[in-house]
């Protein structure tokens, strides 16, 4: 996922100053229909940048990698096999493992770890979510999903919840949308002839990884949530019962009470529209992709990632509306969960649990610390055996592009 809350603080200034000109909000109006994959020019040319980014990769000769389509043609896979020998590499991990991306990203985040991960994995797999990379988008027809509608006081220390919603159709809601990604998921595991692997899943890939685990125990060995996003409870979850019209008080300190909150809300144009602000803004918009992925990204070595990042935060035809809903109608614009992570550990069966963060992350690393504590306190996970918290140095929130070597073998110990 982005450093969201830096690059919309940005994005936000900038189109404050330069209004969205008509004939911009007439070309998004023209593009708002999807044909469940992207403009196929455009498609072809974000292969060509993702192929780049892949022909300066070096593999050991063991190695044989493979791209493809997969999940009846809809899902972007990178499979990479490892055909050493057992008796050349007795610690060769044979467990399939998963490696899932971030919001409004790929599979490409990870290429600076594939030859690691890969020299110590028989098969390893990356795939690019529904509506992200190079797989379609599918199209959906879901009702929008709603919150309880919540009043707060002025220094928004205290809230009551005003008028609440049908709970049990919202959760069917919810499921609806984060099925879109769970089934998909399976697919690819089915059409691969994987009965069981280990999931990886960074920030909002990591939130998708964690519910495929819960709804489908049989087919996970182990965890690994990188700077998952969702994982705070929060006032704003399906799970939570209050009294309506009675007052409570917020905490913004802890992560595990039902009560947290955070005063930071996503400006609602940006939280609908996404990326898609950027083309509005035209060549502004493209200024400030290009100011963003220097900065954030910095690295990352060559040019190749940062014009494939490029490409789908500007250059694209759009970004998808069916991707932007989904995101929308399972998060809030705090960035809170509708059903936190924290809500549901008690249905993990996953054998071990990784929590990764980076030193100087954005996203709420106390947060995974007390997963962590919970699971070992509650569910009778042995810390530093079944369950472990590490902190990546010198890493923000896209550890794996900031310190990929470190990352690479923590994740390779974890997996042994």
């Amino acid at each position: 996922m982005l450093k969201t809350t830096r690059m919309w603080s940005s994005i936000k200034s900038s189109f404050c100053e330069h209004k969205v000109s008509g004939d911009a909000l007439a070309v998004s109006a023209s593009i708002t229909s999807e044909t469940g994959i992207l403009n196929p020019a455009i498609d072809t040319q974000l292969k060509l940048l993702q192929d780049n980014i892949m022909n300066k990769l070096k593999l050991n000769d063991t190695i044989i990698s493979e791209n493809s389509m997969v999940a009846n043609n809809t899902i972007n896979q990178w499979h990479f096999h490892n055909s050493i020998n057992c008796e050349k590499n007795s610690q060769i991990i044979e467990v399939p493992t998963l490696l899932i991306h971030g919001y409004a990203a790929s599979s490409m985040s990870f290429h600076l770890t594939f030859n690691k991960l890969s020299n110590g994995i028989r098969d390893l797999y990356a795939i690019d979510l529904p509506g992200n990379g190079l797989s379609e988008t599918p199209l959906t027809n879901f009702a929008k999903s709603n919150i309880n509608k919540m009043t707060f006081n002025k220094d928004h220390s205290r809230f009551s919840m005003v008028q609440e919603v049908d709970i049990l159709k919202e959760k069917q809601l919810l499921n609806d949308y984060e099925n879109y990604y769970l089934d998909r998921i399976d697919q690819w595991r089915k059409e691969n002839g994987i009965k069981k692997f280990n999931i990886i899943g960074h920030s909002f890939g990591g939130y998708i990884s964690f519910k495929y685990a819960i709804t489908h125990p049989d087919q996970i060995e182990n965890i690994g949530l990188i700077s998952p996003l969702g994982m705070e409870r929060n006032i704003y979850s399906l799970n939570n019962n209050f009294i309506k019209t009675k007052e409570y008080e917020i905490t913004q300190e802890d992560p595990t009470s039902i009560y947290y909150s955070r005063n930071f809300k996503v400006p609602n144009f940006l939280f609908n529209n996404q990326l898609n602000t950027l083309r509005y803004m035209g060549p502004i918009g493209g200024s400030l992709a290009k100011r963003y992925i220097n900065r954030a990204y910095v690295n990352v070595p060559g040019t190749e990632y940062h014009d494939y990042l490029y490409h789908i935060f500007y250059k694209s035809d759009k970004f998808p509306k069916t991707t932007i809903l989904n995101f929308t109608n399972m998060f809030t614009r705090n960035l809170l969960a509708k059903d936190p992570i924290l809500d549901n550990l008690s249905k993990l069966k996953a054998h071990k649990v990784l929590l990764m963060y980076g030193d100087h992350d954005w996203m709420n690393g106390e947060a995974g610390y007390n997963m962590a504590t919970e699971l070992a306190q509650k569910y009778k996970y042995k810390p530093h055996q079944d369950v472990d918290f590490i902190q990546v140095p010198h890493a923000g929130h896209n550890l794996f592009l900031d310190n990929p070597n470190f990352f690479s073998d923590q994740i390779l110990s974890f997996l042994k």
